[in-house]
């Protein structure tokens, strides 16, 4: 095989593995969040057992991050995506066919294995080849592609549930997804990736190392926030607050999810570029991000609590959306704050935070949305101001944590 063979399937590679992530933020934004009213009606289940499907993926997407990135700093990304593949299209198949509740928590559960090996190891082998100036704004372009995914799992989504149902729509995405896996299979066994990383062991010293350094627990702890208060909003409960407190009907609630989901694919792109021209400068961001954290959920907090029923949320949705999208930076912090050869143990402990917090966010919300009755109304559960309440005071006091850990932040050479 020639070396423009070689490039040539390294790349094939690589856009199926962005393409799969980008599959993988359908589901994973989709659900429950575009179908809230129709998972609860079909199933008879109330809030906290719904939200629980979006907790159950962010959990095993979270532990299964503390596995996958040992394993794609040893053997390379390339070998993990290929089993991440076939289980992601496993359960893609599974929850549409699924008949009762524990059926779709298992299969959010492969789906949530599955999708948590595409992105480190898509970002493990972008980093072999992108300089160090031009990473971020690599990642950025790969988490455009992917976040994109957020655009087509609201607005477009719920108009295909319209026409067909949910489980049609669910079992299209889900043969898309199995012949995507097998052609990467295919692809993968043609190109016979050589790279096994002797020099890097299974052990928990990585994970040690990592840990003992303050600055990453910064940055995770920011970051931990920052994501779980987006993609709370994006992926849970934003569409029904939309609906039940700002009085949107059910396609303008998903117009604006899929509103935020725009902004976030480009917000990326943006804060990469933004801190490039800033010569890699990213303290003052993460501390702006903080303080436009604490005014949003401040405001709708406010909103909540005078019972003031105006279309002005939707525009402070879009501020969590655009700051939620810090990954190419924090990817960057921990770059250079960590040794080359730890790194994706470093971005796995990263992600493995971010979505710990939205599985927490999530199962918690659904509780807090429980502690007072809803009222039905054509057979939808209504939730009231005072369950909403409850949530928005929890997502302020963890906006004004994000603020703490913010101003803890500093700017560090490459070490």
């Amino acid at each position: 095989m020639t070396l423009h063979q070689k490039h040539g399937l390294r790349l094939a590679l690589i856009i199926i593995a962005t393409t799969l992530f980008f599959i993988a933020n359908i589901q994973r934004v989709a659900i429950p969040g575009a179908i809230f009213d129709l998972l609860q009606g079909d199933f008879n289940a109330d809030a906290s057992k719904i939200t629980f499907l979006g907790a159950i993926f962010c959990y095993i997407y979270a532990f299964t991050q503390l596995i996958v990135g040992p394993l794609v700093d040893k053997f390379g990304g390339f070998r993990v995506m290929a089993l991440g593949g076939i289980i992601f299209a496993i359960g893609s198949i599974i929850f549409p066919h699924s008949e009762h509740l524990i059926g779709l928590y298992f299969s959010r559960a492969l789906l949530g294995f599955g999708a948590a090996t595409f992105y480190l190891s898509t970002i493990r082998e972008v980093k072999k080849y992108a300089k160090d100036k031009n990473f971020s704004l690599a990642v950025s372009y790969i988490l455009f592609i992917g976040y994109s995914g957020g655009i087509f799992a609201n607005a477009p989504f719920v108009a295909c549930t319209n026409q067909i149902g949910w489980r049609n729509s669910l079992y299209l995405l889900g043969f898309l997804t199995l012949a995507l896996a097998l052609a990467y299979l295919i692809l993968f066994a043609i190109f016979k990736p050589i790279h096994i990383e002797k020099k890097v062991p299974f052990s928990f010293a990585p994970f040690k190392e990592v840990l003992s350094n303050k600055e990453n627990l910064y940055l995770y702890s920011f970051g931990a926030c920052n994501y779980g208060l987006y993609y709370v909003l994006q992926t849970v409960i934003g569409k029904k607050f939309l609906e039940d407190f700002g009085n949107f009907d059910v396609n303008n609630a998903a117009l604006i999810l899929s509103l935020m989901a725009i902004i976030s694919a480009f917000a990326g792109t943006i804060t990469a570029f933004i801190s490039k021209k800033l010569n890699n400068k990213r303290a003052i961001i993460f501390k702006t991000f903080g303080i436009l954290s604490f005014l949003s959920t401040l405001s709708i907090t406010l909103f909540l609590a005078f019972d003031i029923h105006s279309k002005i949320i939707a525009l402070i949705f879009c501020i969590p959306s655009y700051i939620g999208s810090i990954s190419p930076i924090l990817i960057l912090a921990l770059h250079t704050i960590n040794r080359y050869e730890i790194c994706s143990t470093a971005v796995s402990i990263q992600n493995f935070s971010f979505f710990t917090m939205v599985g927490i966010l999530g199962m918690v919300s659904g509780m807090l949305m429980n502690v007072f009755e809803p009222i039905e109304k054509n057979g939808i559960l209504v939730y009231q101001n005072n369950s909403y309440l409850l949530v928005f005071g929890l997502f302020f006091v963890l906006s004004l944590i994000q603020v703490y850990f913010g101003f803890k932040i500093v700017d560090k050479e490459k070490c």
